[in-house]
Parts: structure tokens; C-alpha cells; sequence
């Protein structure tokens, strides 16, 4: 019994298992081909049977196509399509792209700014704090449409220059993106400073130089008053200077606006670098050192005015420069090269510390004066060289001495190791050594006395022999008036065989040319004016004029002797000089109706100007003009007065 159930079991194997393997066969082919066939289907089919085999081989087939079909696309698509794009549009606007995430900029992309700013004339203002701080200052270009109006330094601080508006723009860039600011800046000039502005220029002798283009233009030139107080420059009444000799000289131009007086001052160096000894080599190379915030104005020491230089600053984390003014600024702590390119190149080290202190001061003729008030120590705890022994001199004790006009620097260095420097100035050293005590010209000390002996008979022809002049040729219109003037001692020339032609003439001056032409200059004064010096070589001159009252543009008892004489004032000293003298006229001031300004002579003038007309002392400037108001330089005074001369 036992062994028919065995063989009929074995019988049902046999006949079982080809078919299963004919089934999976035909499965396996089927998946192949068709990829139809679901997986639960082949799990119900294979499970029942528990075959290993069978069972990792459908592991196979089902496991690496699910890894291709889910993971590839499920991670590697996704991240892709999440992560990239946000970058794209986070970035978009900070680098100026489109929404399509283009990189090329498009003008919407770009910053730009306008924006207002009012300053007064010398008033700073920073323009770094109105832009994008993610850019330095320095990083910034900064650029004025008008230096003579608004100044800017390299770290956007402007300074008002003079009246007027301009454009200061800043612009930077950053990967494409461009960073543009605009200021229409507008400099007037408010009771806060004084409506006034100073400038420092230089111009060679002979040279001309027009102060016009530093002013408000909003006004015609000849709207200006406009004075130098030494004769060593002259200005016409349009503002050009021209330098007569060299020395230095304030200009200054004034005028009456609605918004307040207007005012503007030159210090005018009349040579090259403020020297008036061509003894004295010119320096291009200068060292300096600079505390934190000190400021050197290298404009006096420069042949041009600085805005005729390109300048360049190696480091202007350490110093910067104005260019329009010349004045180098610094920083903060280390070493830098500041260059300035023009006719003659100039080359400034730059030296900032904190244990460092910059001052200036000034020096008059050979005098001596100390150091010590500009020391924090003791003197004797300091070692004090000077840069230019030619232009001074310093001892051991700090007393520094001029020897020629010029600047030079003294370094006083303390021996723990802290340096004051002084920028020391020198002027009023004659370039000829002269003997003279008393000084006879405001113009030089270097006159020939001769020429100044008051003759007995100023009428008749003096003893004196000729003088030669070598700088009035281009002035021959006025040589003979002023070889005949000079010849019979009643004008002098100004030292080393000059004229000095186109100097204004001072009033002080005048009365001595007035006085010997009416033959009264050896009277005694009994008194003065007020303001004349006790001594000076024009007192006893101008004493005669106060005694006979024949003075012109006195008010409370002053004579104002340094400043320079109108034609009107000339013409009416002349004629109450005539007529105290005993000369008569006709007075009739209808001639006066010929000039289109003889309504400008002041009241009660009129007579004696008509009376000078009618004479033929005098003619106008031309047939229709008289400058009432105008200066009178010494070529003309020369012929108005030789006219005069030889009338009488």
C-alpha cells in the first residue's frame, strides 16, 4: 500500500515540474518582449512554490527596473528643477539679469541718481555719505564739470569754490552693473562766510594772469572794484594782473550784490615759487610730515596755479589732494608719493603719523625768530636741520634766520622720536645788498637816491642826468613824458634801471610827483593827516598837501597813502594845487557834457575836472570817456602830469 502511494506521488512530480518550467520559460520570454506582465502576477505564480531560484531571479528583474523608473527621475529631475532656478531668481536682480535669467544689463538694471546740494564759498560737504556704501569712497570716480566753482578730492568731499552751480558725479561698477550719481551742486555765498572766497596765484613778472575767471560771472568783470595793495602787481579794471616785479601782493575784488557783498582775495606770488632771489635754485623734490588731519598748501611752492597740473597719489588710504587749491590732505598713518605734472614737475613724499605735527609760519627780511612756541618740550630735547640753507637758517636753539625770499622747511626732531615740521615762508629780502637806512620808495629798496634830491627849480632843467629805463618800450606812447619826468627828478624809477610802467600809482606817491611840480616840496608841514606814518618818506610830501589843503578823497582826516589814486582825485589835487599856487581858470563845466561818464564825477568836482579840460591840462581816456572812477598806472600819471609840467 505503501508503495503504490510513494510511486503515485512521484508520478504527480514528474508529470508537474516540466510544466512549471514550461510556464516560467514562457513567462520569462513574455516580460522580455512585452514588459506587461504585472509583478504580482509572477509573485502569486512563484511564491506557492517557494523556489530560491525562481525567486531571485524575478527579484532581478523587478528591482533594477523599479531603481531606473523611480530614482533617476524622482531625485536627480527634482533637484534640478527645484534648486537651479531659485538660484537663478535670487540672483537675477542683484546682478542686473532679466526674469529670463540673462546675464546681459539692461538700462533698468543700472543705478542712477540725481541729487541736489547747496554749499557755501570755502564750506566742505562729503558726497560719499548720499551714495551706495558697498564701494569705498576711493573706489568711487569722482568728477566736477567746473573746478573753479566746486572742487571735489578723490573721496567725494567737495568745497565750494565760488559762486555759481555745477555738476559733481560719482560712478562705479560691479559685474555689469553700473553705480552713476548725479549732484547738481549750487555755491552761494551766505552771511555764514562772509560772502568771501581766497585763492593763491602765481605769475611771473611781466606775466598776466585774469582773476575774472575765479569770481561769479553772473556779474561783468568791470562790476568788480578791484585793488592790490603792492605795487608789485597791478590789476586792471577787468581783473587781469600783471606782475610788475617780484615780491607778493593781495588783490582783492568786491562787489555789492543784493544777497550780500561779495568778496574775493588773491595772494598773489609775483616769480617763480614765491622766490625773489635768482640765487635761489628752484625745489621740485619736497618731503613732508604730516599729523593725522594736518594739511599742507603746496600751491606757493608750485610755478603754476594748481589746477594747471595733473596730479596722482600713490596711496590715498594714507593722503589725498585738492587739486583746484593745492592743498594735500592726510589721511590716516603711513608713506605715500603725491606727483603733480604740469611745465615743471613736482614730487611730494608724504610721511603720517600720529607722533607727528605740521605748522607754518612766516618770516620778514633777515630777522630771526624762534621755534619754541610750536614745541611740546624743551627745546634743548631737539635736534633742528633746515631743508634749504640758502632760503634760512636755524641754530641749535631753534632760531630760525632768512637769507633769501623763498620757502624751505625746518624739522625739529625730539629725541623720543616725535617730529614738528614748519613751513617757513621768507619775504622782504632786497636781492642787491643795499646801505640805505631809510627807505625812499614803496616800490624798492633799491632806487638811485640821486633821483629822489627835490631840485631847487623843478621848472627849470636839472642837473641830474638822464635815466634809461630797459622796461617801458612797449609802452612808447608814455616814454618821452617819462624820460622828461625823471630826467628833472620829479619821478624815479623803481630800482635796477625800471619804471614798472603798468603799476597802479599810490596816493602817497602822487603827492610827492604834485608837490615838485608846483615847486612846494621843500616847505616844512606843520601837521598831518591821521594816518601817516611819523618818519616815512612820503610824510613831509603828504604834510605839504594836508597844509595848502589841496588834498582829494579825505574823509575823517585820513589820506589813505598806500591806496592807489583815481584820475578824479588826480585831476582835482592838480587844480587846487594850481590855483594855490596862483594859477586861474575857466570853470565852465558844460565840456563835461562831451563825455558820456562826466556824470560819474562826484558832486562838487565837476569844476575842478572842466577846469583842468578847458585848460588843455588834461584830455580822456578817449573823446567820449573820462574813468572818473578808474586807477591811473605810473605810464599814464607820467603823461598827465609831464602835460601838466609843460603847460606851466
Amino acid at each position: 500500500m505503501k508503495k503504490r502511494l510513494i510511486a503515485l506521488i512521484l508520478a504527480g512530480v514528474m508529470i508537474t515540474v516540466p510544466a512549471l518550467c514550461t510556464y516560467a520559460e514562457d513567462t520569462a520570454v513574455s516580460g522580455s518582449e512585452e514588459s506587461t506582465q504585472s509583478d504580482s502576477d509572477t509573485e502569486q505564480q512563484t511564491e506557492p512554490e517557494k523556489e530560491p531560484e525562481t525567486e531571485k531571479e524575478t527579484e532581478k528583474e523587478t528591482e533594477k527596473p523599479t531603481e531606473a523608473a523611480t530614482e533617476k527621475p524622482t531625485e536627480k529631475p527634482t533637484e534640478k528643477a527645484t534648486e537651479k532656478p531659485t538660484e537663478a531668481t535670487t540672483k537675477a536682480p542683484a546682478s542686473s539679469s532679466s526674469s529670463s535669467g540673462s546675464n546681459n544689463s539692461s538700462s533698468n538694471s543700472n543705478v542712477s541718481v540725481d541729487r541736489d546740494i547747496d554749499i557755501d564759498i570755502d564750506e566742505e560737504k562729503n558726497l560719499y555719505n548720499y551714495v551706495d556704501k558697498k564701494f569705498s569712497s576711493s573706489e568711487y570716480s569722482w568728477r566736477t564739470s567746473n573746478s573753479s566753482i566746486v572742487s571735489v578730492t578723490s573721496r567725494g568731499v567737495i568745497t565750494g569754490e565760488k559762486k555759481g552751480s555745477t555738476t559733481v558725479r560719482a560712478t562705479a561698477s560691479e559685474n555689469g552693473r553700473n553705480y552713476e550719481y548725479n549732484f547738481n551742486v549750487s555755491v552761494s555765498g551766505s552771511s555764514s562766510s562772509s560772502n568771501s572766497s581766497s585763492k593763491k596765484i602765481t605769475v611771473a613778472v611781466d606775466g598776466t594772469k585774469n582773476l575774472y575767471t575765479y569770481v561769479d560771472d553772473d556779474y561783468e568783470a568791470r562790476d568788480y572794484d578791484w585793488k592790490s595793495n603792492d605795487s608789485c602787481v597791478t590789476v586792471s579794471a577787468k581783473g587781469v594782473i600783471t606782475g610788475v616785479r617780484e615780491g607778493t601782493a593781495k588783490v582783492t575784488a568786491t562787489l555789492d550784490d543784493d544777497d550780500g557783498d561779495l568778496r574775493y582775495t588773491f595772494n598773489v606770488t609775483v616769480g617763480s615759487g614765491g622766490s625773489s632771489s635768482s640765487s635761489v635754485k628752484e625745489k621740485t623734490s619736497w618731503e613732508f610730515y604730516l599729523g593725522e588731519n594736518d594739511k599742507v598748501d603746496v600751491s606757493e611752492i608750485l610755478e603754476d596755479d594748481p589746477d594747471d597740473y595733473d596730479w596722482d597719489v600713490s596711496d590715498e588710504d594714507v593722503a589725498e589732494v585738492n587739486e583746484n587749491k593745492g592743498i594735500i590732505s592726510a589721511v590716516d598713518e603711513g608713506d605715500t608719493k603725491v606727483t603733480a605734472d604740469g611745465s615743471t614737475d613736482y614730487r611730494f613724499t608724504i610721511n603720517v603719523d600720529r607722533d607727528y605735527t605740521f605748522e607754518e609760519m612766516s618770516l620778514s627780511g633777515t630777522s630771526s625768530k624762534s621755534v619754541e612756541r610750536y614745541l611740546d618740550e624743551d627745546v634743548d630735547e631737539y635736534e633742528f636741520s633746515s631743508d634749504r640753507k640758502e632760503v634760512l637758517t636755524v641754530n641749535k636753539d631753534g632760531e630760525v634766520t632768512g637769507v633769501a625770499n623763498g620757502i624751505a622747511t625746518v624739522l625739529c626732531e625730539h629725541e623720543d622720536g616725535d617730529i614738528v615740521q614748519i613751513l617757513v615762508t621768507v619775504s622782504g629780502i632786497s636781492k642787491a645788498a643795499t646801505t640805505t637806512t631809510k627807505e625812499t620808495s614803496t616800490e624798492s629798496t633799491t632806487i638811485d637816491l640821486s633821483l629822489f634830491q627835490p631840485a631847487s627849480n623843478p621848472f627849470a632843467q636839472s642837473t641830474t642826468p638822464a635815466v634809461s629805463f630797459n622796461d617801458i618800450s612797449h609802452r612808447p606812447w608814455a616814454t618821452a613824458a617819462i624820460g622828461n619826468m625823471a630826467a628833472n627828478g620829479i619821478i624815479v624809477g623803481t630800482g635796477q634801471n625800471k619804471f614798472s610802467p603798468d603799476a597802479n600809482t599810490k596816493r602817497c606817491d602822487f603827492a610827492i610827483v604834485l608837490t615838485k611840480i608846483l615847486g612846494i616840496d621843500n616847505d616844512v608841514a606843520a601837521s598831518n593827516y591821521s594816518d601817516i606814518p611819523f618818519g616815512s618818506y612820503y610824510a613831509n610830501y603828504v604834510g605839504i598837501i594836508n597844509k595848502r589843503n589841496i588834498g582829494s578823497g579825505i574823509k575823517d582826516n585820513k589820506f589813505k597813502p598806500d591806496e592807489y589814486i583815481t584820475r578824479e582825485d588826480i585831476m582835482v589835487m592838480t587844480y587846487k594845487g594850481l590855483v594855490s599856487t596862483g594859477h586861474s581858470f575857466n570853470t565852465d563845466i558844460s565840456c563835461l557834457d562831451s563825455y558820456t561818464d562826466g556824470e560819474d564825477i562826484s558832486a562838487g568836482n565837476e569844476e575842478a575836472v572842466a577846469a583842468l579840460i578847458n585848460g588843455g591840462y588834461i584830455t580822456g581816456t578817449s573823446a567820449t570817456t573820462l574813468e572818473p572812477e578808474a586807477k591811473i598806472t605810473r605810464a599814464q600819471m607820467a603823461v598827465l602830469m609831464n602835460n601838466v609840467y609843460n603847460k606851466i
